[in-house]
């Protein structure tokens, strides 16, 4: 049990601290830059969340495969980092490139427009330049943690985010930089926790031994954390789509709060499914099954627990939430109040749900753990928002995620009733 609390304490002090990254941007640009920015941080999110889930599927896919070859004895298991890195390598030149040469016209793909277009683009440019850096932060936190130092990795997500937050400060309060210093504050800040993951004694190291038929072994495991991430894309893409034809930008803004708002609760849940990874792939490997179904079951109550109380806390508190971004805009308080507790409602059963898909993927089961995250994240949400906002206009669209994620909750426990039931009649015919 101790051992389970340090794993998944320190993960999700990470991943909270690892949040703040755009959180703190929605803070300054919020208050320092006003509605137009906020509107163009949401429009540009979808292209960072694509981004930082680069990271986490060659991090995660990395991280899965690293733990089950060490743990199993295999010499070669440092392949499987220097896979990682090259993965990591290739894909960031490929945002940079989009950087460069395709950031306004990837402003207009996502709707931006007027006077949002221009911030919109300054913060993709700057957001896929420093791409190779998000990616980067990624892979190596992941490792350390499964590297038995989950220390380490929390103290680089949360040193991270300090520089962040306090970059974002000096750059849009004091220097004024607007936009531009807000990304930047954004993209320079994962270079510190780079520089800490690689100032330790490390277990995994760069390996020659087959590299390249690491690669899709890392892209199955890693898959389902990318589809989450690349859902959250489709999500915002699909909300921004339908706000602007039922309450326009103020709606878009009013959304941004609730997004980055609730990224804190999602990284925090996500950290939870993360920290218990390492120990559900290593009872895996060891062919424990006891322990496996002890982990399991001690990541589903920390869920529920921290599910429920983001959900009571947006409940309770929704004024107090969003007079921290609104700047005193009663149109978008009164759009966004609501908006927040019906959305929360969707942390009820989410924990969970990423809970099974982290135990899926670290079991080695890896295509159900991508037909759960595809089902909570596209499959499922897409039509909901489509439909209930069509029936119930606003109301209905902030119903969606948790209408989506209650009927995700059902399958992944059909997923998992079916893994049991196949491994019962395995064991009979032995």
């Amino acid at each position: 049990m101790r051992k389970y609390l340090r794993f998944v304490s320190q993960s999700v002090l990470g991943m909270l601290g690892l949040s703040v990254y755009i959180l703190a941007d929605t803070f300054f640009i919020a208050n320092y830059i006003g509605a137009d920015g906020l509107a163009s941080l949401n429009l540009a999110l979808p292209i960072y969340g694509i981004i930082n889930g680069t990271g986490l599927l060659i991090g995660i896919g990395g991280g899965v495969r690293y733990t089950l070859r060490h743990t199993r004895g295999d010499e070669n298991a440092d392949s499987v980092f220097t896979a990682s890195l090259l993965m990591g390598a290739v894909l960031s030149f490929i945002y940079v490139l989009c950087g460069v040469f395709g950031a306004e016209h990837l402003a207009r793909l996502l709707g931006a427009s007027g006077t949002v277009l221009q911030p919109t683009t300054v913060y993709l440019k700057v957001c896929c330049l420093f791409s190779p850096f998000f990616i980067l932060n990624n892979i190596l936190t992941t490792f350390t943690r499964n590297d038995d130092a989950p220390g380490r990795a929390m103290a680089a997500m949360l040193t991270g985010s300090f520089a962040n937050i306090m970059m974002d400060w000096y750059m849009v309060c004091v220097l004024n930089a607007g936009m531009l210093g807000a990304v930047l504050a954004t993209g320079m800040s994962p270079i510190f926790g780079v520089a800490i993951c690689l100032t330790r004694k490390r277990g995994y190291h760069i390996g020659k031994h087959r590299i390249f038929e690491e690669i899709p072994k890392i892209s199955a495991a890693g898959f389902s954390a990318f589809i989450g991430e690349f859902s959250s894309t489709v999500v915002i893409l699909i909300f921004n789509y339908l706000l602007l034809s039922l309450a326009g930008s103020t709606g878009v803004a009013a959304y941004g709060i609730i997004a980055n708002v609730a990224l804190v609760a999602t990284a925090v849940l996500t950290g939870a499914a993360q920290g218990v990874q390492p120990l559900i792939s290593i009872a895996f490997a060891e062919h424990d099954r006891r322990t496996l179904t002890k982990q399991t079951r001690r990541g589903v109550v920390t869920a529920v627990l921290l599910g429920a109380l983001f959900t009571v806390g947006a409940l309770l508190f929704p004024q107090q939430v969003t007079a921290v971004f609104s700047k005193g805009s009663a149109e978008l308080t009164a759009l966004a109040v609501p908006g927040l507790m019906l959305y929360f409602l969707n942390y009820l059963v989410s924990g969970v749900n990423l809970l099974l898909i982290a135990r899926f993927a670290a079991a080695e089961r890896s295509r159900d753990a991508a037909v759960l995250s595809l089902l909570r994240g596209v499959i499922l949400v897409v039509p909901c928002a489509v439909v209930l906002a069509n029936i119930f206009g606003l109301t209905g669209l902030w119903l969606a995620v948790p209408t989506a994620e209650v009927l995700s909750l059902l399958c992944g426990l059909y997923l998992l009733y079916r893994e049991k039931k196949s491994e019962k009649t395995a064991l009979q015919a032995v």
